[in-house]
C-alpha cells in the first residue's frame, strides 16, 4: 500500500504492507513515515507537522511528531 504524506509541506510517500494497518494505530504510522522521510533529508526538527493524507485513500490528518534522541547500544561478541 502507498502511504500519501506530507513532513512539514515537503509531500512524500511510502510504500507499506497492507497488514500493518490492521495492528498500527494512526499516531505509529505518523512515526514510521517521520522516520523514513528525514532519514533520506537534513537532520530532523526537534517538532514537525505530518499529514497523512491517503492512507487507504483515507486522510487521517495531521499529528505533532517530536524528535527524541535516545543512545544506541550495539552489541559484539568477544573471543
Amino acid at each position: 500500500m502507498n502511504v500519501l504524506y506530507t513532513v512539514d509541506g515537503q509531500a512524500g510517500s511510502m510504500l507499506i504492507p497492507a497488514t500493518y494497518l490492521l495492528v498500527a494505530q494512526p499516531e505509529d504510522l505518523a512515526e514510521l513515515v517521520t522516520s523514513d522521510f528525514w532519514r533520506n533529508h537534513q537532520t530532523p526538527p526537534e517538532c514537525c507537522v505530518v499529514h497523512l493524507h491517503s492512507v487507504d485513500n483515507t486522510d487521517l490528518g495531521s499529528f505533532e511528531v517530536r524528535s527524541v534522541t535516545r543512545p544506541v547500544f550495539t552489541a559484539k561478541a568477544m573471543n
